[in-house]
């Protein structure tokens, strides 16, 4: 476990945590909505995927009024991303794959942003009470996408 730190320091990890998993989630739903054929989960990765875009957005506001610039998404990390997701549905498109490619890479995000909140415990109260709405939103997205498994 990582060590405590300073308020200002745990704010600016925290929120760029926040930031990178909001930012991982919108690219994810990029590729992975024009895959569904199903309208039912295509409304509900679109609405996943506004979700990602309004916090993202309240993370790099907050990291504004701190002072602090969100860390710019890395080139790699889209490239594996996008091939990653590219060669997953090369042969099954099905609502139900599409589902638990969406439900596997969310629970990453949750674990990521989980452990970021426990090893930060001096992040102050509006960064932590965002990043606890983010994981309640996608707890709650990982629940209705287990409908189309």
């Amino acid at each position: 476990m990582m060590e405590t730190r300073k308020t200002e320091n745990a704010d600016e990890e925290l929120l760029g945590e926040l930031s990178r998993t909001a930012a991982m989630g919108i690219e994810a739903m990029e590729i992975v909505i024009p895959k569904s054929s199903d309208d039912a989960l295509r409304g509900k990765l679109e609405r996943q995927e506004e979700s990602y875009r309004r916090l993202a957005e309240r993370a790099r506001a907050l990291m504004e009024q701190k002072g602090l610039r969100p860390q710019a998404e890395s080139p790699l990390q889209k490239a594996m991303l996008w091939g990653s997701v590219q060669m997953t549905t090369l042969a099954d498109t099905s609502p139900s794959h599409l589902a638990e490619l969406t439900i596997n890479g969310t629970t990453m995000g949750i674990v990521s942003l989980t452990k970021s909140l426990h090893d930060l415990p001096h992040a102050d109260g509006k960064a932590r009470s965002l990043a606890e709405e983010f994981l309640s939103a996608q707890q709650q997205t990982v629940e209705e996408l287990k409908a189309f498994l």
